[in-house]
């Protein structure tokens, strides 16, 4: 080794040991005292956040006073014959005017007269409620109110009318964004509020909720400094002043580390830019040399990461030819990324699409069956590809509207018609229970036509059995769809009833195929309705269930009760056949004397 060299790489070694000495002693000076000074800063924040608190709470206890002193809010709870609407209409103006969150308000008892956030709610006891218990005790209470996941501090007053306690008022206001970000602009830090660990502010600064609960765990652990959206925080939390319910809810207060040591590593950066520029001189030969290889070898880090960032663009690479060689490995690799992302969100698209639909589907099933002179048991099972089943009951005075059916394809648009369907037969036997089934068709049609070929401009239709059943054991039905099946109590025997109607949204006039059949059962006949989910559903041989297949599991158990014959179709279409290709939909119904429709 040449004299120069050695003479060149000692003195390299000594500057580079002494400013590294010197940045490490620095460096190590800035971040104590800073730690020391942020500590300091928490605790203000703290206070800070409690005075806060205690300001709001202040203003709602103002807030329920006035309120609790309004004639008007007295006066409807005081009184027993004041119509419903007229409280919710009182409700609704005081605490549109207090831009409330909570309004509620409570009889003597504790229980609910009415909410401001669910107008039908009522009749039931809040008296467990701390807030609503000590203010009845002992006129005013503050608190927390959590509700849907939320969080609201909030504050009661007692209703009093004249001398007699007639109940209470509990009003507040959200622990939401607007308040944490004051917070956070009077101390200069976060402030999250958590319910259970779970935040349910606004958070800032790239910091996730699901980092939330884990950072909250080890504070109470005793950790003084946590890790959030890839910063270090000190951080302090403090319980909800008031709250003794069975939640645990805490305001997270946060002073950002990095944020206050920003400077001091600066600083530190362009002290080891100057250590840097100290031994760029020793470097300026070996970079030239290695000039003509590093130019290809930046590109392609370069190429990769453009690729990283979604630049999926092809890009020739120079130099030799292995370089060359990996850029063309590295375009090819980029065109099967694209590829695989667009069919990801093809994917994706018809999943959150199906899952749309099966929501659609199983949300309007009726979840009461039952009907004076019936007894009734329904039974959906969906396919893997969501299709257009649709069953429903809708009982009246002297019988009930019964209707199943199936729309035609699958997907969100067979779950739309199908909802236009339920909406539409519901709204129009409610309003005419005693319509003629033909004059339902008629007018469901023409909506129907319109909605699905004009607006959604599909290619839907639709086959359903909409069906009047009275007391007497008579069903007049229209429409058009799968034959029913009756077992005869008298005889012992199974039939198939027809259905010769027409189909929905086929063609806007129907007048001259919409047709009224009329059915009589008598006591203890079943009648069998389905899809053509069930008896066309194949077993590996390609053989359909078809009605034979129901037809033998209803003689065999025709006396048992109707859930048990549901059940027991359902069990041998799929033995028959595992895999369901299409919906399949069952309603079993027998026909009892007054009196005798609980099975």
């Amino acid at each position: 080794m040449k004299l120069r060299t050695t003479v060149f790489l000692w003195v390299l070694v000594l500057v580079v040991a002494i400013l590294g000495a010197a940045i490490g002693t620095i460096a190590i000076v800035f971040d104590r005292s800073t730690r020391a000074r942020v500590a300091e800063e928490l605790v203000r924040s703290r206070e800070v956040a409690l005075d806060l608190h205690a300001n709001r709470q202040s203003l709602h206890e103002q807030e329920c006073r006035v309120v609790a002193e309004e004639p008007r809010l007295k006066a409807v709870v005081a009184t027993e014959d004041v119509a419903r609407e007229t409280i919710l209409d009182a409700v609704r103006t005081l605490a549109t005017t207090l831009d409330a969150g909570v309004f509620v308000i409570v009889d003597a008892e504790g229980k609910l007269i009415a909410d401001s956030a669910a107008p039908d709610a009522e009749g039931f006891s809040l008296a467990d409620r701390p807030v609503v218990a000590k203010a009845l005790e002992t006129g005013a209470h503050a608190g927390l109110w959590i509700a849907d996941g939320k969080a609201y501090q909030v504050q009661g007053c007692r209703l009093e009318f004249g001398a007699r306690v007639v109940g209470a008022l509990v009003v507040g206001h959200a622990l939401d964004d607007a308040f944490s970000n004051t917070v956070s602009k009077h101390t200069g830090g976060e402030m999250i509020v958590a319910i259970d660990g779970v935040p349910v502010t606004q958070l800032t600064s790239d910091i996730t909720a699901a980092e939330v609960p884990k950072a909250i765990e080890q504070i109470r652990a005793g950790a003084r400094e946590v890790t959030l959206g890839d910063a270090t925080w000190f951080a302090q939390l403090v319980p909800v002043p008031g709250y003794q319910g069975e939640h645990k809810a805490d305001y997270l207060i946060l002073r950002s580390i990095d944020a206050a040591l920003a400077p001091a590593r600066r600083i530190v950066r362009i002290l080891l830019l100057v250590l840097a520029g100290a031994a760029l001189a020793t470097l300026l030969l070996a970079l030239t040399l290695a000039r003509r290889l590093s130019r290809p070898i930046d590109a392609l880090v370069a190429r990769t990461q453009a690729i990283a960032r979604g630049d999926l663009t092809a890009r020739p690479i120079g130099g030799p030819t292995e370089v060359q060689s990996l850029g063309v490995a590295m375009d090819r690799m980029a065109l099967e990324i694209d590829e695989s992302r667009k069919q990801l969100a093809d994917k994706e698209r018809l999943a959150r699409e199906l899952e749309i639909a099966a929501r659609i589907q199983t949300s309007i099933l009726p979840r009461n069956l039952e009907v004076d002179g019936l007894q009734i048991a329904a039974k959906m099972v969906t396919a893997t590809e969501v299709g257009g089943d649709y069953y429903d009951v809708v009982a009246f005075e002297d019988g009930a509207w019964i209707a199943v059916g199936d729309v035609s394809g699958h997907g969100l648009t067979a779950g739309l018609v199908m909802m236009m369907v339920q909406t539409g037969v519901a709204t129009l036997v409610r309003a005419q229970p005693d319509a003629s089934p033909k004059n339902v068709i008629r007018a469901l049609n023409t909506v129907l036509y319109e909605n699905v070929h004009d607006r959604l401009e599909a290619e839907r239709h639709m086959t359903l059995s909409l069906l009047r059943y009275r007391r007497g054991g008579d069903i007049v039905v229209a429409g058009a769809h799968m034959d029913a099946i009756v077992w005869r109590a008298a005889t012992g025997t199974t039939e198939l009833l027809g259905t010769p109607g027409t189909f929905l949204a086929i063609t806007q006039d129907i007048d001259q195929i919409n047709h009224e059949s009329s059915w009589q059962l008598g006591a203890d006949d079943l009648l069998i309705l389905l899809t053509d989910g069930v008896t066309e559903a194949e077993d590996a041989a390609g053989t359909p269930f078809d009605y034979r297949g129901v037809t033998q599991v209803v003689e065999a158990l025709a006396t048992e009760p109707v859930e048990k014959i549901r059940d027991a179709v359902f069990s041998a279409l799929l033995h028959h056949s595992p895999t369901l290709a299409d919906d399949a939909t069952i309603m079993v119904l027998r026909y009892v004397a007054r009196g005798k429709t609980d099975t």
